[in-house]
């Protein structure tokens, strides 16, 4: 409870008791009928003069038995009808009534805890030791009717128990209380007021004490301590002082912010009226304590200055900042309240008018309320569309629904959410396909180069679809190296045949919700993915792209892979149903295309329903074509070039595309192009250069060094090498496998190991490595049976690049041939590459990624590749374009591979130096034909 409205609780009860003192004297008008300005000049007093009980009005002091004799000699009639001379002549102090003790004298203190008191104020203090209202009972029945009344030094910094009612529960509480125990004298300022006790009324929790405030006092110190404290005091006698200029101006502007403060608002003004009835502000003393009674913004010890304040001059002026503070708190009080006031009324008046606008609106038949808006909102998207019977049924259920529910439930928010979704929907609304075969090509031809196997496939795709009259059943798979076009012949296929496309990424998707929606119970629940997709696109027969297929996750939220078999499976995606619309949905219509970088990590169930289409990366001569067709004309558009200021020699290309992009895809060569094409902007705006021309002399300069060297690490073969072909994902590379005897007898691993491999190979590569030494242990004993080399040495055998993991059956012949080059001491033919897996009995078995690893050996500038014989169909499907420069041999057997690798290997290059390419393919079959044992299988074109 704040101070002001302990004070104003104080004087409202005990207003009766003053007016009691005064019965039959006349009412105070208050400030404004007092001159001030005669005052102040000192020409003349003021025409009223406010009485004050218990000091200047005799009157009423003789009406309650008490002294009628007034410090001037006067009698009480002549006091009432002319104020004394030296009433404000004088500005004295003011004179002590006889009945209050004006002398040296012991009392008990009453600590202050909230802010000091001053003469002329009436404040309750709630006792609630019960020794301490013991004490005080037994002080009133002994005629000590006086206490004093003194400001604790922790007011205001400790929140001490002091025993406070509750506001809601009980009147405004007093503002002070003595709680358990006496204070300690040390803490008490020396300065207080004494205290008159008039009444003493029990309450729940102690008994509440009013006490009226009169001249000040001074502690000289303790003289016993029992339930109260006793203090030894002594009256402050306060100075007599000539009414000053300066005394009259701070009278003057305590009474204008008085004034202020009445008109500041209706607590001051009854505040300020019920304290008049005991204060003369006639006299500057009073009126500095008056001022600092209403100071309630102010800090206790700053009233206390006030209060122990000896000169007058200086009292008047901390009063007065008191009370400009206060004034101004209140300014800034009002200024909110009114603000908060303006925009309260501005919203209600809003409001007002909003609802009446709506009424007048509804009686006019321009508007309905918000639920049936919303209702024919839904009513009017399904209009002319073709909804199932179950869908139908659900959503009349729930327009049904949401008729009986109220706006402001949460459940209202539900159900119009689902409406929404299910009324969103394409029921019936299926785009018309282009199923014509030359217009898909000629789409695919102007989107994408190459790839003619990708292009007859959706060629044929196409085709089956015309004569069915719908493309429905099939789930096609993109699958190939990055940057190969994966996702962008799935955009092509889409504008080709006009439907309406749909992409999203599964890429480390772990939550079945995405597929298959949420429940309908949880918050911001929504439908999932191919639900969204028939949103968006507004058909029911969508293209939906799904990317990264083989990167999809797996957590505790369940298995999307699993999720994704009902809604990509032909046979059971016409009733796909999501978890958060609950009904069936025909998604048999939409025609689905997934990417993948690779097939393996593909669960099987999974791809079991795709038609896989593979994706092989670019050689040279494609990235080329690429670059010059669409790379480098969007490197120009993006850098805000023309074609005379940005030119790209084919020169440029194939060298980018040899030594610094070796990649399957062109991604990397686009960064490439996309540099160059910076970097001429850079030089037009320096204007260093109104044209760039990048040709493969000025790479190193504008972009540095190649990223890759030439393949061929050895010209010619050493003693114990072969070299294979691997396929990676992103393209072939050319993969040597090296072998060295590293002593008899001894040397690494254990003595029942006779080869240690090396290189970061995998599982299967290391079990080809033992599959490859058994064999060339047994074939050398057949070939060569006085060569003992792998009863009495140790190999080691290295797969160069041991920073990549390397895995894969393919590498098998390529590991045989290392060894048996190690153990007969005779070289591999420097021109040859070769892939294929080997098995115990010496077969060749057919190995994947032939296109990749045919480029590789025609990038690396190979002549001759060793193939698997059931690999040739492989090779048929090859273009040309990628056929041209390579001789291949095929091989059923290892039989076969050795002749190619040792026996036929120095004449093929002896013919290749001398003879035409013709002429050396007829030799070399020739020769291989007259070599081969009966039944066996080799063929080299």
């Amino acid at each position: 409870m704040s101070w002001t409205r302990g004070v104003l609780w104080g004087c409202r009860h005990w207003a009766p008791l003053v007016r009691e003192w005064r019965a039959g004297g006349s009412v105070h008008e208050g400030l404004a009928g007092v001159n001030w300005a005669e005052w102040a000049t000192g020409s003349g007093r003021p025409t009223l003069r406010l009485r004050w009980p218990w000091g200047r009005d005799n009157a009423s002091s003789s009406r309650r038995g008490l002294s009628t004799t007034a410090s001037d000699g006067r009698s009480a009639s002549e006091s009432r009808s002319s104020p004394p001379a030296s009433s404000s002549a004088d500005s004295s102090p003011p004179p002590v009534v006889q009945r209050v003790p004006f002398r040296r004298m012991d009392l008990p203190c009453v600590p202050l805890y909230r802010r000091p008191l001053f003469p002329g104020i009436v404040a309750p203090i709630l006792v609630q030791d019960a020794a301490a209202c013991e004490a005080f009972l037994s002080l009133k029945d002994g005629g000590n009717r006086y206490a004093g009344l003194f400001l604790h030094r922790q007011a205001g910094q400790v929140r001490r128990q002091l025993g406070e009612a509750d506001e809601a529960s009980t009147p405004p509480p007093p503002p002070d209380s003595v709680g358990a125990g006496a204070p300690d004298p040390e803490l008490l300022y020396k300065v207080g007021v004494i205290g008159e006790l008039l009444r003493v009324v029990p309450r729940p929790k102690g008994l509440e004490l009013t006490f009226m405030c009169h001249h000040r006092i001074r502690s000289l110190g303790a003289v016993r301590k029992e339930a109260l404290l006793f203090l030894n005091t002594e009256p402050i006698v306060e100075e007599r002082v000539e009414p000053t200029t300066s005394i009259r101006a701070y009278s003057l502007a305590v009474v204008e912010t008085l004034r202020e403060l009445l008109s500041a608002g209706s607590l001051y003004k009854e505040q300020l009226e019920l304290l008049l009835e005991s204060v003369d502000v006639n006299n500057p003393y009073h009126l500095a304590d008056l001022g600092a009674c209403l100071s309630s913004t102010a800090e206790p010890a700053v009233l206390q200055e006030v209060l122990e304040e000896p000169i007058l001059e200086e009292r008047l002026s901390k009063t007065l900042a008191l009370l400009k503070s206060e004034l101004e708190t209140i300014r800034v009080q009002r200024k909110i309240n009114k603000q908060i006031e303006e925009n309260v009324s501005n919203a209600q008046r809003k409001f007002f008018l909003n609802e009446q606008l709506k009424y007048i609106k509804k009686e006019l038949g321009l508007e309905r309320d918000e639920k049936e808006s919303v209702r024919a909102k839904f009513r009017q998207r399904l209009e002319g569309r073709t909804v199932p019977p179950h869908a139908a049924a659900v959503i009349d259920e729930e327009l049904q629904k949401l008729g009986a529910l109220d706006p402001a439930s949460s459940e209202y928010n539900v159900t119009r959410n689902y409406l929404d979704w299910l009324t969103a929907l394409p029921w019936g609304v299926y785009s018309v396909d282009h199923l014509d075969p030359d217009r898909v090509r000629a789409v695919l031809d102007d989107d994408h180069y190459g790839l003619e196997d990708v292009k007859r496939r959706v060629q044929e795709f196409v085709a089956v679809g015309q004569l069915r009259g719908t493309v429905v059943g099939k789930i096609l798979l993109l699958s190939g190296p990055p940057g190969v076009g994966k996702t962008t012949i799935g955009r092509s296929i889409a504008r080709a045949i006009g439907r309406k496309l749909y992409r999203f990424s599964v890429g480390g998707m772990s939550d079945v919700a995405e597929i298959k929606g949420h429940r309908r119970t949880y918050v911001g629940a929504m439908p999932g993915k191919f639900i969204q997709a028939l949103k968006a696109s507004q058909t029911q027969n969508p293209l939906i792209l799904i990317d990264e297929i083989d990167k999809l996750g797996r957590g505790w939220q369940g298995d999307p892979a699993s999720a994704l078999l009902e809604a990509l499976d032909p046979e059971q995606n016409s009733g796909f149903l999501d978890h958060y619309l609950d009904v069936p949905v025909d998604l048999s219509k939409a025609l689905f295309i997934c990417t993948a970088n690779v097939t393996d990590t593909i669960p099987a169930p999974l791809y079991d329903r795709m038609e896989n289409i593979s994706l092989p990366g670019y050689i040279t001569e494609e990235k080329v074509a690429i670059a010059r067709r669409h790379l480098v004309p969007q490197a120009r558009k993006d850098a805000g070039l023309t074609a005379k200021q940005f030119v790209v020699r084919d020169s440029a290309l194939k060298t980018l595309a040899k030594d610094y992009c070796r990649e399957a895809g062109v991604r990397s060569l686009q960064k490439h192009i996309d540099k160059l094409s910076r970097r001429s902007a850079l030089q037009i705006v320096k204007h260093e250069s109104e044209q760039l021309v990048v040709g493969s002399e000025s790479l190193p300069t504008l972009l540095g060094k190649p990223q890759y060297g030439n393949e061929l690490v050895f010209k010619k073969l050493p003693r114990g090498v072969a070299r294979g072909l691997a396929w990676t994902p992103l393209g072939g590379a050319v993969l040597y496998v090296e072998s060295i005897e590293v002593g008899s007898g001894g040397g690494l691993g254990t003595d029942s190991a006779r080869l240690h491999t090396t290189g970061q190979i995998g599982d299967v590569m290391r079990e080809s490595s033992e599959i490859a030494l058994s064999f060339a242990r047994r074939f050398l004993t057949e070939r060569e049976p006085a060569n003992r080399f792998f009863e009495r040495g140790y190999v080691h055998m290295h797969v160069p690049e041991g920073a990549t993991p390397k895995d894969g059956p393919s590498a098998g012949c390529t590991m045989v041939t290392s060894l048996l080059s190690l153990a007969s001491n005779r070289t591999v033919a420097s021109d040859l590459a070769m892939t294929g897996e080997i098995t115990l009995t010496g077969r060749v078995l057919p190995v994947g990624g032939i296109r990749e690893k045919v480029v590789a050996a025609k990038r690396a500038g190979l002549k001759w590749v060793l193939l698997p014989a059931m690999n040739a169909r492989d090779w048929d499907e090859l273009p040309g374009y990628v056929r041209d420069g390579l001789r291949v041999a095929f091989a059923d057997t290892y039989d076969d591979v050795y002749r190619m690798a040792f026996e036929g290997g120095a004449e093929k290059v002896s013919v290749r130096e001398g003879e035409t390419a013709a002429a050396a393919a007829a030799a070399a079959t020739a020769a291989a034909t007259a070599a081969r044992p009966l039944g066996e299988s080799f063929t080299a074109p």
